[in-house]
């Protein structure tokens, strides 16, 4: 009988001896063939066991030799195939293939089982103990290169299961990434998926593999996963479509999580109620509290066991792993066996969709993001792309953003600047740098606001003509989305807020000093915009008809005939003025020009430009102007102009610095947006970085800071 060979410790080529009649520790139907040196180690703590020669033990049970000497002929023929090589290409084309290649039927129901973890763990040897008697089915390796590269599969009949064998994570290969992206298809074709550790504690590397394996898992092939097994009518409910983990920790000095977890007891200890259960739930909690300090519980996986084994100075106990995986391939609650010709076309399924180009760069040991500053743009969500601390403004990793009104982070580039290939920010302005308030107030009355850059001068003004203005992103600028950083402002658009302030500047200016200035800025606006061929009010003090003189009040009149200035008496008649421009509508004319006939008016005056005045008819003197805003409820136009870092005015009942109720004369701070009373905001000075390039009103904590 010297063809069977010792099934235990020592090295597969010694020649196996002798057997025990009643040791039920192995399997092969309760027969444990061992050399005399492995029956030594076995059986000297029990000397009850009945050892005998093999020959005679298989005169003694000649039931059991024939099943026996067919599953030792089974491992004898047994061989593993490469499925899958580095390069996630397939070696086996179709299911006939793969069955001759491993000695079955197309349609034999089988269990798939995998193996994973880091190289040189014995992955391959540990296969080859618990399923093939230690056969070098699967390929090992004595030297620093990898036994195994690829895929490879082999097919035990005695627990009809087909094994896969992996390559080991951390070592070498030319591209990482794919060779990660294979340990997870084959991770999902499997029923069982061990994890062989031979660490001394278990490393994080197990934890983060799984927690992200699960994740891959539910997010790409689980859909995948259910159309294949629908299509061959196999229902499986989805929480237990996942694989079951069975982690095998082997340690030499270091005790398991629980040294007891996954002791076997005895008939007497049983008997005696002795029970394992709280061991294996504190190797289960820990391994949890483990997966839950990453953030998840790996939720694909329908089961995680853990099996520990301290070997010491001895070879590893692969009946205790044996019989804790055999218990879960035959365990109910796991997946039903599919026939290798499902497993074969989900194999194909997956390669075919998760096979484009992966770059082989590895992850960096260490991260870009351990020294990375970790503030994100409020708008994208891109990451400053400067050291940790940094000095000065944040610079974004991606030239690229989104726009939100919320932040208003739309601006306006200097087109000139742009086509000489400078950058120049600007922004919309009330009036030019260096202009009066006062002057300022009226051209952005009449000609709007204006866009300034620093090194051009004033490009853009909104109402630079009386009709057809362009918008300024035609010709003027060039809008560019930016990043916005926590601590940031939103862009300041303080025009309205600004015209509101002047006006109501004016209107105080109108009430304290009587109603002269009234009078000096409606004839200055008037001049403005006057045809060329009228008489400026500056230069009328007396009426051109009766000579009455002009006192500060007195409404003064033109001609649209004449355009020499009269009072209310010598320029009550109307008559169209065609010749003038002023169509076929009557407007006003003074006596004589209404006596004298259509002929002599045209010979005696030409025709004129007043686009410009017929435009502003309507609106009579300055002061009217004034008048008609301020008239307007002052909550509606104060919160239509209210910058978005202002408090609301139905929100501020007490001043934010001395606590006093309000119920009148409420004041913003142009700093810090807060109201406040009269008494607290006695301070102006200019806010640049609030849009405010002119002193306005602050509280007395921001006037210290400015």
């Amino acid at each position: 009988m010297s063809q069977y060979k010792c099934q235990f410790w020592c090295k597969p080529h010694n020649k196996a001896s002798v057997t025990c009649v009643d040791c039920g520790d192995f399997v092969f139907d309760n027969i444990a063939f061992l050399c005399k040196l492995c029956s030594e180690r076995q059986h000297q703590k029990h000397q009850e066991h009945k050892l005998v020669p093999i020959e005679e033990y298989l005169k003694m049970s000649k039931s059991l030799t024939k099943s026996v000497i067919e599953e030792h002929k089974a491992q004898e023929t047994s061989k593993s195939v490469l499925l899958v090589d580095d390069c996630e290409t397939l070696c086996i084309k179709d299911v006939k293939q793969l069955a001759e290649s491993l000695n079955m039927t197309h349609d034999m129901p089988v269990n798939v089982l995998s193996i994973f973890g880091n190289t040189g763990d014995g992955k391959s040897h540990t296969l080859n103990h618990l399923f093939f008697g230690g056969k070098e089915v699967f390929a090992t390796s004595s030297s620093q290169k990898p036994g195994t590269i690829g895929m490879w599969v082999a097919y035990d009949s005695t627990s009809n299961t087909l094994v896969i064998d992996t390559e080991g994570l951390l070592g070498v290969s030319s591209n990482l990434n794919r060779r990660t992206r294979l340990l997870l298809k084959i991770l999902a074709l499997s029923d069982v998926a061990l994890y062989r550790t031979r660490a001394e504690r278990l490393h994080n590397d197990m934890f983060v593999f799984l927690k992200d394996a699960s994740n891959v898992y539910c997010e790409h092939f689980s859909s995948e996963l259910e159309s294949v097994l629908e299509k061959h009518n196999i229902d499986v409910p989805l929480c237990k479509l996942g694989p079951k983990v069975v982690v095998i920790h082997e340690t030499q000095y270091t005790d398991t999580l629980d040294c007891n977890s996954e002791t076997i007891l005895t008939d007497d200890q049983k008997a005696l109620g002795s029970s394992d259960k709280p061991s294996l739930q504190r190797a289960e909690e820990e391994i949890t509290s483990r997966f839950l300090a990453l953030g998840e519980y790996p939720k694909a996986f329908s089961k995680i066991r853990y099996v520990g084994v301290k070997s010491g100075k001895q070879p590893t106990d692969f009946d205790l792993i044996r019989e804790a995986v055999l218990e879960e391939l035959n365990s109910s609650s796991i997946r039903n066996r599919k026939c290798i010709a499902v497993i074969m076309e989900t194999l194909q399924v997956l390669n075919s969709k998760f096979s484009n180009t992966i770059s082989p760069r590895p992850l960096s040991t260490f991260s870009d993001q351990f020294f990375r500053c970790p503030t994100l743009c409020l708008t994208c969500g891109d990451q400053c792309k400067l050291s940790v601390s940094h000095e000065g403004k944040h610079s974004p990793s991606s030239t690229y953003c989104r726009y939100q009104h919320l932040h208003k982070n739309r601006v306006y580039i200097c087109g000139k600047c742009y086509q000489n290939g400078d950058r120049s920010e600007v922004m919309t302005k009330s009036y030019e740098e260096g202009e009066s308030p006062w002057s300022g107030l009226a051209k952005l009355a009449w000609s709007g606001y204006v866009i300034e850059c620093d090194k051009c001068g004033v490009i853009y003004r909104s109402r630079q003509y009386w009709y057809g203005n362009k918008p300024p992103e035609l010709d003027s600028v060039r809008t560019e989305i930016v990043h916005v950083w926590p601590g940031e402002e939103s862009r300041p658009e303080n025009i309205g807020r600004y015209v509101l302030d002047q006006i109501y500047s004016v209107s105080e200016t109108i009430g304290q000093y009587s109603a002269g200035p009234t009078q000096v800025v409606s004839d200055w606006i008037t001049d403005q915009v006057a045809p060329p061929y009228w008489v400026p009010n500056h230069l009328i003090s007396n009426c051109n008809s009766c000579r009455k003189e002009f006192v500060p009040l007195a409404q003064k009149h033109h001609c649209r005939a004449c355009g020499n200035g009269f009072c209310s008496d010598c320029s009550a008649q109307s008559k169209p003025v065609p010749w003038r421009g002023w169509g076929y509508e009557p407007v006003r004319v003074c006596d004589k020009c209404f006596d004298s006939t259509d002929e002599e008016l045209t010979e005696e005056y030409l025709a004129a430009d007043i686009t410009a005045w017929k435009v502003t008819e309507c609106l009579k003197t300055a002061a009217s102007v004034v008048k008609s805003v301020v008239e307007v409820p002052a909550s509606m136009v104060t919160d239509s102009v209210r910058p978005d870092y202002w408090v609301p005015d139905v929100d501020i009942i007490e001043c934010y610095q001395c606590k006093s109720p309000i119920t009148q004369d409420k004041h913003h701070c142009r700093g810090c947006g807060q109201g406040f009373c009269s008494g607290c905001t006695t301070s102006k000075r200019p806010v640049p970085d609030r849009g405010w390039t002119y002193p306005v009103r602050v509280c007395d904590t921001c006037s210290l800071m400015l």
